[in-house]
């Protein structure tokens, strides 16, 4: 079985752009972490300057509360005024065909100031247990787990890594970080470590290192991520030494990692 499978658009109606949006290919049953590194690596080249989003983990319940998180105040797009009389399938290409527009509206909605949430204003938002830290600890050494049988891939039009995060905004229920406070983080950690986000599940982001970290830049990360997280030891020294090692880093957005119990049994 082929590893990447691209999605033929069989719509005339619907723009490339908007397919591509919506799913432009998926990868079957990956084994590793390597084996999704090197194809994200090649579809990157591949179609640059596109920005490639993957969907890893749960993506029934992430794009469920994606499209929960995206209806919010501050972001919420009304397609009506596009949409005049059109209904039914008349009214879903139409949807579709809007979401490149779409995502240039959350995008300057987040690019705000009063959107753009300093990193001092997530600590105390998300409190872990010692069982949430030891399932991050078991995501990250074996990832492959957690993933999804097919992930799914889209195509992006936006210029920085960071800014796909508008193709699959997250952070819907009250305990979430929210997607100003999620789009915020993941600049900085673009920003000021060079960690390039590549995609989320329903409860995760991901990211990879594509240079390994100095120790001094490394503990100012850790040190960072202890103000929003509350790292205890074990999860602080785990971290430290698998970041010295591998080239990822995944960041849970959600209440609790629960819904990982009995992935690693």
């Amino acid at each position: 079985m082929k590893k990447l499978n691209i999605k033929q658009n069989i719509n005339p109606r619907i723009s490339q752009e908007a397919h591509e949006l919506n799913q432009y290919a998926w990868i079957n049953d990956v084994s590793s972490w390597k084996e999704l590194i090197d194809i994200y690596q090649s579809l990157k080249q591949q179609v640059a300057p596109k920005k490639v989003l993957l969907l890893l983990e749960d993506i029934g319940q992430c794009n469920y509360t994606s499209m929960h998180a995206s209806m919010g105040d501050e972001l919420y797009f009304d397609e009506s005024k596009y949409l005049g009389d059109a209904n039914g399938q008349e009214e879903e290409i139409f949807s579709e065909n809007l979401q490149p527009l779409a995502i240039k509206y959350y995008l300057g909605q987040l690019a705000k100031k009063h959107n753009q949430i300093e990193l001092k204003r997530l600590a105390d938002k998300i409190e872990y247990s010692q069982e949430d830290f030891d399932l991050l600890i078991q995501i990250h050494e074996h990832p492959e787990i957690i993933f999804d049988s097919a992930i799914e891939i889209k195509l992006v039009n936006v210029e920085q890594e960071s800014e796909k995060f508008v193709a699959q905004l997250n952070g819907y229920f009250s305990c979430d970080l929210n997607p100003m406070e999620s789009f915020s983080l993941i600049q900085y950690l673009e920003k000021n470590f060079a960690l390039e986000y590549i995609g989320l599940g329903a409860s995760l982001f991901f990211f990879v290192k594509n240079e390994a970290f100095e120790i001094n830049k490394l503990n100012e990360l850790l040190n960072d991520l202890s103000k929003i997280y509350k790292l205890n030891k074990d999860i602080f020294t785990f971290l430290k030494s698998h970041l010295l090692d591998k080239n990822y880093l995944i960041l849970p957005y959600v209440e609790s990692l629960d819904v990982f119990e009995g992935c690693f049994n």
